[in-house]
């Protein structure tokens, strides 16, 4: 199964872009939905009803917002918040490539860092 993909405005919106072009990822940008600056538990709701995986760099914000739902429909979360589109593209190949065994992220939250380590973790309401 291929998840569907939501990345916040903290990603450049050509690694969406470059997924579609290039891996034949359904992955769309914040920015190509009309959400920027929209409040991040905001976010959090329209990926669970477009049943997308949220990628995003600013992880404790949404992890405190997923702990509060009762359902999400998982997050990525890259450690790093400076990387280059470069980094930020292979990071989220990477997870892509991780979650592979995964049929549903419900709930799930994947750390994914640029030095290669992956965690899964759940994340069940608070």
């Amino acid at each position: 199964m291929t998840h569907k993909l939501l990345l916040d405005e903290n990603l450049s919106p050509k690694v969406a872009e470059t997924l579609r072009r290039e891996d034949g990822i359904d992955a769309v940008h914040v920015r190509d939905r009309g959400l920027l600056r929209t409040p991040d538990d905001v976010l959090l709701e329209r990926a669970f009803r477009e049943d997308r995986v949220l990628v995003t760099c600013n992880v404790e914000h949404f992890v405190g917002f997923a702990r509060v739902r009762d359902l999400h429909a998982g997050l990525i979360l890259v450690q790093e918040g400076d990387l280059r589109r470069d980094q930020q593209l292979e990071v989220v190949r990477r997870a892509l490539t991780a979650m592979k065994g995964k049929a549903d992220m419900a709930n799930v939250a994947l750390r994914v860092s640029v030095d290669g380590k992956l965690v899964f973790e759940e994340i069940p309401p608070g």
